[in-house]
């Protein structure tokens, strides 16, 4: 119930708010219209005035006749007094017609139907004075009581406003200014502008008053001398009614009663007096009151609304008061059925579910797997637990926790946090391993806590097993990691004799079978030394022990390099392996260029392995970037077997093999997943595009920075023309290009070349292995790309896997300059360095390599087996630098090189180590070395270690990276008659080439051109093992002289014969 008088009583107030609200907005809307009412009416009332001061400034010119003018007029019959005469008088069709009235005939200015008088000019003067106003117009009247004259525009029954006007109209206004004219003198109401207009009114005149103003107008021809011109008065008749548009509009008055009320008192509107009351609405006996002032203060009205007209108005308000009173009233009944039906009932169900909800919680704590129990704050007893709780703690609600360390250890954290926490362990009486999680919270109007015990015995046992066997998981791992150290160091180390003692036989004189051989023996140690590298790299990726390096090197050497590295093996078994590299590759970039090369070959590995025929194609572009950076784009295309589909997502798994079974070539199966692991290093992947039976495409794009290149030699090739021929036209497009690009004339050879295509250029005959270009008829100078083994220094011979080589080449035979840069020699010279060394290595074989290795550089070498044989030796004599390996017997090389420090030895300090993991070099740096080495050991690598080590001194000489500085040292010795012998070596060289030379005098006896192009290759090897360039070339140039003929030509034996003369001085000089 006091729900419902709640709604009734806030309906009754919104309806009495809109009821006010309602009120006082008629209220203003009717003061409005008044107000508008009312400053019509003023306003209506300052047009006469200014249309009578107009007259009034007209009489003032003394001249008064030129307001005279003849106009004809008739007289109007029907009027009740005889001896008045009224005429009608109209001097234009367009003019405004006005009336005269002569109230004695003997002074009425008509004479011949023609009055003289001013009648032309007042009706003029009205019609330009009421056009130019924004009110009706008026009747205007020009009047004079003491000449018996009236005039008024319009005329009587013309049609101004919305009523014409009448002659007891004209009469009422002529008699009331005769009354008005005696009682009021004009001087009294003259003022500096002028006299004010006078207002009266007249009881003949209802709803109207009429205003005057005495004027010195003349009205006819006699009366314009000013002296005639007085008494007389211009007249305007204010009508009410012209101005209530809106309620001839409406058919309804704004109003019931209304009073004009002149300043002073004098009601000129109105009937009655008006009521006495302040300026604003008032609520008056018998309606509503309204008094109105103008900004003047000259005139005030009064207005009276009668309430019944005031509600007749506005019958939708009490109709919309009746309306929102039925509707609050249906409303609130809806309301009630409502809030009965939402509210009420639903709460009502509400409780009822609410108590079989605590029913069933209840319920669901009791048999809930947690044992939960709340305890008060203030005296730590249990408030509520579950029968779990009462199961696990062994008490009940109302008691508290056995008495314990553990318990009260639980006490202290739990009653007095102030937020929710947990307790890792709690153990109970039982023995039993509680998890506790525990948050304050009011339970039934006190403050407690709420625990939950969760059972962790199972857990707890779970986590020491857990832990058991992370420990035995860190013990086999790094028992993995010792036996990947130890094999690393046991596999490397005699395979590191093995390539080290083949790197120094390979630099000795050898026949072509013995060359062949040890070729063979290289390739098999590399792929051995590269799956031991694999396994190693998979070892250091798996452990994060794995990372880039940043240095710079040459992209196009890169390529160049991995191909020409695997040029063999591909041609061996006649496939075309090339590179296309374009012109647009920088000279120098930022990155880890060994990792980047161990993609590379490993994607042409691969190529090859796969590959039965047809062709291997390695290709470089390079997109510029911003920020001083580029786009290397590497590419690995071949004509194999192809992958499938279902492959290609595998295909970077480790030992992930495709179809094992259907290929003679088997692989470890961890190549590619290392080349994509580094490539993911590289922030970027490896892309595969492969069709079975068409081959497959490997790419990849790494972004690096640019660098500025080291400065060397390029090829200067300015307008020399060049034809350019191979049996793929794709190589020869890219040699042109890069031709162009060096300043060169390049357009690939026409298939049928001829002796009339000559003219003065060069063929660059590309002969690539496997698949030979056709045979032409050329008589012009030709320059061969041929294989590593087949370019030497000749001045027509280049290695065309190096496209330097191939510039050089071209730039040697426009210049005729044996001095020309050549990128290719037979064997690599490695200026000798002056060291003495000490060498500290335990294996008896690796002591033989190293020491070999060292002496091939220029170096003097000393032996120790281990540590502390090392170390009396360093004491005995000094040395520049020195090597030891890690891990020997009494003191192994960390002691040798910490003790060598503690004595301040400064000399650089390499340690040489089978581990390649990471943390190898950490351990070295620690104990004092200045860098380490992975065994196995490449001259190059050895060579470049210690030219680092000795800051690149003068002593060390060139790196063997600049041919040209190697080929100069070696003609100079050759000319000097010492050639660069190792002492060793000299008996087998003397015996060899005395052998060559006495087979090369009988093939030439014979005329046997085959012998002597086997004598002549034989001998032209171990020309270019001792670095013999000058006999190199010449037995180069006899053995093209050759040719492909089977006849011996007198040009051909004289080459041959001067050779065997050279030989035989140079001989003589060793």
């Amino acid at each position: 119930m006091n729900i419902v008088l709640f709604a009734i009583l806030s309906l009754l107030l919104v309806l009495g708010g809109v009821l006010y609200w309602g009120g006082q907005r008629i209220l203003q809307q009717e003061e409005e219209k008044l107000r508008t009412d009312f400053t019509v009416l003023v306003g209506y009332v300052h047009a006469h005035e200014t249309v009578l001061q107009g007259l009034y400034a007209q009489g003032l010119n003394p001249d008064g006749r030129r307001l005279v003018a003849a106009t004809r007029v008739s007289e109007t019959a029907g009027f009740e007094r005889a001896s008045w005469a009224f005429y009608d008088g109209q001097h234009a069709i367009a003019a405004m017609p006005f009336s005269l009235l002569c109230q004695s005939p003997d002074a009425c200015p008509v004479a011949g139907g023609v009055f003289t008088g001013i009648g032309d000019y007042l009706s003029d003067f009205y019609a330009t004075r009421w056009a130019a106003s924004v009110y009706p117009a008026a009747p205007l009247f020009v009047i004079s009581p003491s000449q018996q004259l009236s005039m008024s525009v319009p005329a009587i029954a013309t049609m101004s406003g919305y009523e014409p006007l009448t002659r007891q109209t004209f009469l009422a206004v002529v008699d009331a200014v005769q009354r008005a004219g005696g009682a009021s003198d004009p001087e009294d109401r003259s003022g500096s502008e002028g006299p004010s207009v006078l207002w009266v009114r007249d009881k003949h005149l209802p709803d109207a008053m009429v205003g005057m103003l005495p004027v010195m107008l003349p009205l006819n021809a006699r009366g314009a001398e000013p002296a005639t011109r007085r008494n007389v008065y211009a007249v305007s008749l204010l009508s009410r009614g012209r101005v209530s548009i809106s309620e001839r509009i409406r058919q309804m008055p704004l109003f019931d009663r209304f009073w004009l009320v002149r300043q002073g008192g004098e009601v000129l509107l109105g009937e009655g007096a008006p009521p006495v009351m302040a300026p604003g609405f008032h609520f008056g006996r018998d309606g509503l009151l309204l008094r109105i002032a103008d900004k003047s203060g000259q005139w005030t009205g009064y207005y009276q609304l009668a309430y019944s007209g005031f509600f007749r108005a506005n019958m939708w308000l009490p109709a919309a008061v009746l309306l929102m009173l039925g509707l609050g009233l249906a409303a609130g009944c809806g309301y009630l059925f409502w809030y009965n039906r939402r509210v009420i009932h639903p709460a009502e169900t509400a409780h009822l579910d609410m108590v079989e909800s605590e029913e069933f919680n209840r319920t669901v704590l009791d048999t809930a797997p947690v044992a939960l129990c709340v305890l008060s704050r203030l005296e730590g007893r249990i408030v509520f637990g579950n029968a779990l709780a009462a199961q696990w703690l062994g008490i009940g609600v109302g008691e508290q926790l056995r008495d314990s360390a553990e318990t009260n250890k639980l006490l202290r954290q739990v009653l007095g946090a102030s937020g929710p926490g947990t307790l890792e362990t709690f153990r109970t009486h039982d023995g039993r391993t509680l998890f506790v999680a525990f948050a304050p919270t009011r339970y039934k109007k006190q403050d407690v806590v709420l625990c939950a015990f969760a059972d962790i015995s199972a857990r707890a046992e779970m986590e020491q097993t857990l832990a058991q066997a992370k420990q035995q998981a860190d013990r086999a791992n790094e028992a993995k990691s010792t036996f990947l150290a130890t094999m690393s160091h046991e596999i490397r180390t005699p395979l590191y004799g093995v390539l080290g003692t083949l790197e120094v036989l390979s630099l000795t004189p050898l026949n072509e079978a013995q060359r062949r051989h040890v070729d063979r023996i290289q390739d098999s140690s590399a792929i051995l030394q590269q799956l031991i590298s694999d396994i190693l790299d998979i070892t250091k990726i798996e452990s994060g022990q794995l990372a880039l390096q940043r240095e710079g090197f040459d992209p196009r050497e890169l390529v160049e390099n991995c191909i020409a590295s695997y040029a063999g093996v591909a041609e061996r078994k006649g496939l075309v392996i090339y590179s296309g590299i374009d012109t647009a590759t920088p000279a120098w970039v930022m990155g880890d260029g060994g990792r980047i090369r161990q993609i590379l070959n490993n994607l042409v590995n691969n190529a090859i392995k796969f590959t039965d025929s047809g062709h291997v194609v390695a290709r470089l572009r390079a997109d510029a970037l911003e920020g001083g950076r580029a786009r290397l784009h590497f590419q690995v295309v071949d004509s194999g077997v192809g992958i499938r589909e279902q492959d290609q997502a595998c295909l970077f798994e480790p030992f992930y093999q495709i179809d094992g079974g259907s290929h003679l070539v088997r692989g470890a199966g961890i190549g590619l997943s290392i080349c994509a692991r580094l490539a993911a290093l590289m922030g970027t992947a490896i892309q595969v595009t492969s069709e079975p039976g068409l081959g497959s495409s490997f790419s990849i794009a790494i972004d690096l920075d640019l660098a500025e290149a080291p400065p060397g030699p390029s090829p200067r090739l300015h307008g020399l023309r060049v034809y350019v021929r191979s049996a793929r036209r794709a190589l020869s497009v890219n040699l042109c290009e890069w031709l162009e690009h060096w300043g060169a004339q390049a357009s690939v050879a026409p298939a049928s070349l001829s002796p009339v295509d000559a003219g003065e250029r060069v063929l660059l005959d590309v002969q690539i292995g496997g698949d030979a270009a056709a045979p032409i008829e050329w008589d012009g100078p030709v320059v061969v790309a041929g294989g590593q083994d087949e370019a030497g220094t000749a001045l027509h011979r280049a290695d065309r896997h190096y496209l330097n080589s191939i510039g050089f080449a071209l730039e040697r035979w426009a210049s005729g300059d044996a001095a020309v840069a050549t990128r290719q020699a037979a064997a690599p010279h490695y200026a000798p360095l002056n060291l003495r060394i000490l060498v500290a290595e335990d294996n008896p074989i690796n002591q033989v390599t190293m020491r070999d290795q060292l002496q091939q550089l220029g170096c003097e070498v000393t032996l120790a087996p281990d540590g502390a044989e090392a170390l009396a030796q360093w004491n005995i004599g000094p040395f520049d630098a020195v090597l030891t390996d890690v891990n020997m017997p009494r003191m192994n090389g960390y002691e040798l090189a910490s003790a060598l420090r503690a004595q301040g030895v400064a000399v650089p300090i390499i340690g040489v180590t089978a581990n390649a993991l990471k943390d190898e070099e950490a351990r070295c740096r620690a104990a004092g070395m200045s860098s380490w080495l992975v065994k196995p050991l490449k001259l190059s690598l050895l060579w470049s270690e210690l030219r680092a080590q000795r800051g690149g001194s003068a002593d060390a000489g060139s790196p063997p990276s600049a041919p040209e500085a190697a080929a100069a040292s070696a003609t100079a010795s050759i000319a000097a008659g010492a050639p660069p012998l190792v002492g060793k070596y000299r008996e087998v060289f003397l015996q060899t080439m005395n052998e060559d030379l006495a087979r090369l005098e009988r093939a030439l006896a014979a005329d046997n051109v085959r012998d002597l192009k086997a004598v002549l290759h034989r001998m032209r090897g171990g020309f270019g093992a001792v670095q013999a360039m000058a006999l190199y070339q010449q037995a180069e140039a006899a053995e093209a002289r050759l040719g492909a003929g089977k006849r011996l030509s007198d040009p051909a034996r004289g080459q041959v014969a001067a050779l065997a003369d050279a030989l035989r001085a140079m001989l003589a000089a060793l």
